[in-house]
């Protein structure tokens, strides 16, 4: 742990407590601020050099052009706070010399150009134990064995699994495997942690804290892409923070990802053990899902999909320092809307989000499905495929099919938010297939219902109307479209109106005729025939027509 000295010597922290440094003597001398730990006894300014030569915590945020850690000097980033330095970082003190802490709060977080800088990184593990978790080192050539493979086995309270994922053989690799094929040697190379590639880990101790010691990695970093195996994670690559400090998916510049599958933007997934699913980011998106963010934590593994074999790489452009978590505002998201499903049935949960105003109406992150049998999954389906974060084209009236797998049979409740990001004059209504019910989810976000493991996963059916609309354009309240071999007709949310319906072919026969149902959304089954159709609302004194295609 970090010691601290008044002037040139060293000696013992006052105290410590669970892992903090609580003690009000050590609080007020041991801070950044203190100028004796500095050479000239002066705090030095962001644009000058900065000489430490005493063991000092750094309890804010800092910048400075250069700075130099003395043989009798240490650095210690507290959780959540951060260090820049845009030139030389020299630390003449090693690994003990240079520390970045984390716990429950948070991880510090260092920017730095310079390499060949040694220091410590510890990284605290959330969850109860035996938790899943992705990770990565952030410093180089770091040993597997040791802190990271515990002695001892289940249930004696030391038991881990250390996993390397082998894309060609579409399976994860124990670190233990030294015998049957593939074993850990010819999925990983090494029993080190290979830089910037990612890890699944579980430890049956509660929140342990690991410890990185090293090089900090910095600059241009490659990693290998696979793109051979089968099944259903095929092409599916395991990379990892490699840095120090936060990386952002959505950095303008620092990334090579063009051997990435490109669906109107990268994909980046990341496991999350409290909702038993996988969340995950686009980069051309404004919102990702299970609490995942354009920020990737230090020490964080994450999942991409390779469009072909080759390489990865970052470099220091994407570095950023985000020791909290990231969440947009609301006006910052336009025309998206986020369901969550959750029940009773277990602590897990799944979310799925929904965005208007994308060039490709076919693009979007697809759906990685969960490592758990029992979590539930929530997607939408296109022909390309199925998505957790679903990118639609120019806004409008649509009807997006939404499947939903229950883990456990029981009662779940899907909930809307973002409504606030659409427009007054929008309206959307959930239709539950199977229960045959309709709910307007900007009078009443949250639905609820029950479902089966052996249940069909096309449930629901998402209707927005007047999506991005503002309402000075609308020239009447009735929207008409149609899904598959069905015709809606809906109004703008809130109003109601008592009317006839007619449907004629191209013939000019009326095939059918159906009064309204005096409800924000009327459902009509327009039969077997494929074709274009002329649909007239007759309400009161106003006639509104529309031509739809049926698709049976």
């Amino acid at each position: 742990m970090s010691q601290y000295t008044g002037g040139s010597g060293k000696g013992d922290v006052a105290s410590e407590l669970n892992g903090k440094y609580l003690s009000n003597w050590f609080k007020t001398a041991g801070n950044w601020n203190t100028l004796s730990n500095w050479s000239e006894g002066i705090l030095p300014a962001a644009s000058e050099n900065a000489n430490i030569t005493a063991a000092a915590m750094l309890n804010g945020d800092y910048s400075y052009s250069a700075l130099t850690i003395a043989s009798t000097g240490s650095v210690t980033i507290l959780p959540g706070k951060s260090l820049t330095v845009d030139g030389t970082l020299t630390n003449s003190s090693g690994t003990q010399g240079l520390v970045i802490e984390s716990d429950a709060t948070g991880t510090g977080s260092l920017i730095h150009p310079t390499t060949g800088v040694p220091a410590t990184v510890n990284r605290y593990l959330t969850g109860a134990a035996e938790s899943w978790h992705l990770w990565s080192s952030p410093v180089d050539a770091q040993p597997i064995s040791g802190d990271f493979t515990p002695s001892g086995s289940y249930p004696d309270g030391s038991g881990y699994d250390f996993f390397t994922w082998y894309e060609p053989g579409n399976n994860w690799v124990n670190f233990k495997n030294t015998t049957n094929e593939p074993t850990w040697n010819t999925a990983n190379g090494s029993n080190d942690f290979i830089v910037g590639k990612g890890y699944l880990v579980a430890y049956q101790a509660t929140n342990p804290t690991k410890q990185f010691q090293g090089n900090l990695n910095t600059g241009t970093v490659t990693c290998t892409l696979s793109k051979s195996g089968t099944g259903s994670y095929a092409a599916y690559n395991l990379l990892g923070n490699p840095y120090p400090s936060a990386i952002d998916w959505k950095a303008s510049g620092g990334w090579d990802r063009s051997n990435l599958v490109d669906a109107g933007g990268y994909d980046m997934s990341i496991w999350n053990q409290v909702y038993g699913n996988y969340g995950s980011f686009n980069s051309a998106g404004s919102s990702g899902t299970n609490g995942v963010t354009q920020h990737i934590p230090v020490g964080q593994g994450f999942m991409v999909k390779a469009a072909s074999a080759g390489t990865f790489g970052m470099n220091n452009d994407i570095r950023v320092h985000n020791t909290q978590d990231y969440l947009k505002t609301s006006d910052e998201i336009s025309n998206t809307l986020r369901l969550k499903v959750s029940g009773l049935v277990n602590t897990y949960a799944d979310e799925l989000v929904i965005e208007f105003g994308h060039q490709l109406a076919n693009g979007g992150t697809e759906k990685l499905f969960s490592l758990l049998d029992s979590a539930p999954s929530l997607y939408t389906v296109k022909q390309t495929g199925n998505y957790s974060i679903d990118f639609r084209g120019e806004p409008g009236t649509v009807a997006i099919p939404v499947s939903f797998k229950a883990g456990v049979d029981g009662n779940y409740t899907l909930t809307a938010s973002l409504l606030e990001s659409f427009t007054s004059s929008t309206m959307i209504v959930l239709e539950d297939l199977e229960a045959v019910k309709m709910q307007d989810l900007l009078q009443n976000p949250a639905y609820t219902f029950t479902a089966t493991k052996n249940d069909e996963g096309a449930r629901f059916l998402l209707h927005f109307t007047g999506v991005g609309i503002n309402e000075s354009r609308i020239p009447h309240p009735v929207s008409v479209y149609s899904s598959g071999n069905t015709l809606y007709i809906s109004t703008k949310s809130g109003i109601t109106l008592a009317g006839d319906v007619y449907v004629y072919n191209m013939m000019g026969h009326n095939v059918i005729q159906q009064e309204l149902n005096d409800t924000p959304l009327t459902k009509i089954n327009i039969g077997t025939f494929t074709g274009y159709y002329l649909i007239k609302v007759i309400t009161g004194n106003h006639v509104y027509s529309e031509k739809v295609f049926i698709n049976h």
